[in-house]
């Protein structure tokens, strides 16, 4: 079998290349022992019948999360093997909740596919302020453990948000000055089941302006044994200024907020995570012409529907995906 580093990191790092970055302008003969050194601890690429590598392979730096994919390439086909790490990085918006406790005492009872539906529909339609103050819409349902929900976010390129605080502010504002790309940058604090999000994701793009970003909530019901998330999703296409906002600032998001929901079904597709997608009722109807505000004054118009994906603990291919047909899409 031969291993396949491409498939676990597209840029990773040869063992001579990390050498060298730690190579002595004065000394030559330290120099062939750094090379000595990592090309002894590589993992070497073909593994031979009967035998078992083990070694380095060398990636980029990741912070709080990484999915690590390991593809192994045999005469007969593919073994393709993915975990999920959580990185002790700190400071991340995932790390100040504690999800295990959180309804511990007042979980209520497993939901039978039609009492879910019907509690889907009956959510607040948006996030707050803790002031009744609707901000953006709660426009999506996860359903499945946080390992699996996670695994497939960072599986497609989806990065946990650093906590919001002065230096992370810094350096949003460091990275839109300098038009830099920042893949944990924090998102603001909004409002769901009376707290803040417990769980912030971002797909960084080309500069700290662009973004794909979802604030999830655990929700206090289960479907067939699976916690249920609530989560808001929508897309930044900018940096403006604001007094809306307790730091001035504030991202713009695309107002067609469905792109965005729609994105994210796109995405588990993609990673075969997704095992049935469903639409529910949300925030209502809102057309372009007469579109909603959010808390900063960002415009919004919507076709009113949740996405509701549950997901899988194993690879889907996306043709065996179930639709459950709830409610029907515009233009059906």
């Amino acid at each position: 079998m031969w291993i396949l580093p491409r498939f676990t990191d597209p840029d990773y790092f040869s063992a001579l290349e990390v050498a060298y970055r730690n190579h002595s302008v004065f000394s030559n003969k330290f120099n062939q022992k750094v090379d000595d050194t990592f090309r002894k601890y590589a993992i070497p690429w073909r593994v031979a019948p009967g035998k078992a590598n083990t070694g380095f392979l060398f990636v980029n730096l990741s912070e709080g999360a990484k999915f690590v994919n390991v593809e192994l390439w045999h005469s007969k086909g593919v073994i393709d093997v993915g975990f999920y790490l959580e990185l002790p990085s700190g400071h991340f918006d995932y790390e100040q909740t504690d999800l295990i406790s959180l309804y511990e005492a007042n979980r209520l009872n497993d939901l039978t596919i039609e009492q879910l539906r019907r509690v889907l529909e009956r959510l607040p339609c948006c996030t707050d302020d803790r002031a009744a103050a609707n901000g953006d819409p709660a426009n999506v349902i996860l359903i499945g453990n946080d390992d699996d929900i996670f695994s497939a976010l960072v599986r497609q390129g989806w990065d946990p948000t650093h906590a919001l605080g002065a230096a992370t502010i810094k350096k949003t504002f460091q990275s839109f000055l300098l038009g830099r790309r920042y893949r944990y940058s924090p998102v603001s604090r909004l409002y769901f089941f009376d707290r803040q999000q417990d769980v912030a994701f971002q797909k960084a793009r080309a500069t700290v302006h662009q973004r794909n970003h979802m604030r999830l909530w655990l929700s206090p019901y289960t479907y067939r044994g699976q916690p249920v998330w609530v989560a808001q999703i929508s897309r930044d296409i900018g940096i403006r200024f604001t007094l809306r906002s307790a730091f001035f600032t504030t991202h713009k998001i695309d107002p067609q907020v469905d792109e965005a929901r729609d994105y994210l079904v796109q995405d588990l597709l993609a990673s075969e995570s997704l095992e049935w997608l469903a639409y529910v009722k949300g925030v209502g109807f809102v057309s372009p012409e007469a579109p909603r505000e959010n808390l900063t004054g960002d415009v919004y118009f919507t076709d009113g529907l949740r996405a509701v994906v549950a997901i899988s603990r194993t690879r889907v291919p996306a043709d065996e995906v179930t639709f459950v047909r709830w409610e029907s899409l515009p233009n059906e």
